[in-house]
């Protein structure tokens, strides 16, 4: 018996492979990176929040095209201490 499914040319030749989209780092807005600054800033915030925080910025611009005062407001009332 013969493996047929191994005779074929595009299982010998190496894939070219995409290049890697490397994930953005700080917002691409000025009112992301406003904010972004604001959160890095913010000094009682733990450093996981920090990064969670700029994350959900990058991704609300990926999804909005740029931050609204809504959730800019969001994003300030979590860099609030506890009352």
């Amino acid at each position: 018996m013969r493996d047929v499914t191994k005779t074929k040319a595009a299982h010998h030749q190496k894939s070219n492979g995409t290049a890697k989209v490397e994930k953005q780092q700080w917002p691409s807005t000025f009112e992301g990176a406003k904010l972004a600054d604001e959160v890095k800033a913010c000094s009682f915030v733990s450093v996981d929040t920090q990064a969670r925080l700029t994350r959900e910025i990058i991704d609300y611009e990926g999804t909005h095209g740029r931050c609204t005062d809504t959730f800019t407001k969001k994003i300030r009332r979590q860099l609030r201490g506890p009352s």
